[in-house]
């Protein structure tokens, strides 16, 4: 990789405007499951009646169902036996679901292990975005369920807000992420919610250290994008979905947003992407490290179908130097081959780039 690529790429991941969305792939590296895994991990021994539902789930683009999209499924199935007289024709009842829900959170929370660990890569990660220099909070889009982050700032002794006041039984309040000064290293928004968020009695959302141990009897707050079902029942998808929009069209000159650990089958979020840089006035720029899937061929016509809708300000890495490929304008082809040839699609190849270390 020449010097100017690498100057280039450092720009990308460390400028003073850019913000991050991460995903799965960036929790693997502390032995978080991935959406398959974690979705193989959670069905197993669950209700017959509950799996026959999974099994007639179709596949979506060109991936098989996960345990979001069951949720998904499960939420608006619910919404229809809600509004009808009789359920008696549709074999499952309002009960019977909100059991089903309520068991699968609960089996997410023990896979994904809250057991508030910091981890060595995201501590350097954070650590090298926040630089020795003075600035204001940067902005960290999460689309994962672990306390990860957290947890690695506490470590640092980072200064950061995630939307809630308080502390054991902390509630969810938006103005808080306004009010974060230049003492504040960085707003942590969790767009999927939390193993520690918990809803209480009065529909409030609280965040407690551990949510079996804090609120054993609340439901717990993880979610996929079911955009209807959360602004209605919880609000707080609504806020941080649209905080993220908000931020994602900023004018400034070099407005990026870094896509980590994140496949592109959301398509709430793509919507999100897709309509902050083709908005008015937008500077936005993308620029994505993705792991490669089974079907690379599919991967990439769903990417470049993505690409050809972002007025070439999207650029995706896919994979490495074993069957990898680069869509978008932000390099040439000859330049694209020397960072695929990092492999940074993984994230501890990431931070080792920008923050040495091995």
């Amino acid at each position: 990789m020449s010097s100017d690529v690498r100057e280039q790429i450092t720009e990308w991941l460390t400028g003073n405007d850019t913000c991050f969305l991460i995903g799965a792939g960036c929790s693997a590296c502390a032995n978080k499951p991935l959406i398959g895994k974690l979705t193989e991990n959670v069905l197993e021994g669950l209700d017959k009646k509950l799996l026959d539902q999974f099994d007639g789930l179709k596949p979506l683009s060109d991936r098989p169902p996960t345990i979001e999209d069951l949720i998904n499924y499960l939420v608006r199935y619910r919404e229809i036996l809600s509004a009808i007289t009789t359920a008696e024709a549709h074999g499952l009842t309002v009960d019977e679901i909100d059991g089903w829900l309520t068991e699968i959170k609960k089996r997410i929370v023990s896979e994904v292990a809250d057991d508030w660990q910091a981890c060595d890569y995201h501590e350097r990660f954070l650590q090298r975005l926040r630089g020795a220099r003075d600035r204001g909070p940067r902005d960290i889009f999460s689309l994962n369920y672990d306390t990860l982050l957290e947890a690695s700032l506490d470590s640092l002794r980072l200064p950061y807000s995630d939307g809630f006041r308080g502390t054991n039984r902390a509630w969810f309040d938006p103005q808080s992420f306004d009010e974060a000064g230049p003492g504040i290293a960085y707003r942590i928004h969790k767009l999927h919610g939390s193993i520690n968020w918990t809803r209480d009695a009065d529909g409030h959302v609280r965040r407690g250290r551990n949510a079996n141990e804090d609120a054993a009897d609340e439901p717990v707050v993880v979610y996929p994008s079911e955009q209807k079902y959360l602004q209605t029942q919880y609000g707080v998808y609504e806020t941080l979905i649209g905080r993220f929009r908000n931020r994602l069209r900023r004018t400034g000159v070099n407005n990026h947003l870094v896509v980590l650990g994140y496949s592109f089958n959301d398509e709430h979020i793509n919507e999100a992407i897709c309509d902050s840089i083709n908005s008015p006035h937008s500077n936005l720029t993308v620029i994505a490290f993705v792991g490669p899937e089974q079907d690379r061929d599919r991967q990439d016509q769903r990417l470049q179908a993505f690409c050809d809708r972002c007025d070439s300000r999207f650029s995706v890495f896919i994979g490495g130097k074993d069957n990898g490929g680069f869509i978008g304008h932000a390099l040439d082809v000859e330049s694209s081959l020397g960072v695929l040839e990092a492999d940074l699609w993984k994230f501890e190849n990431l931070v080792a780039y920008i923050a040495g270390g091995n």
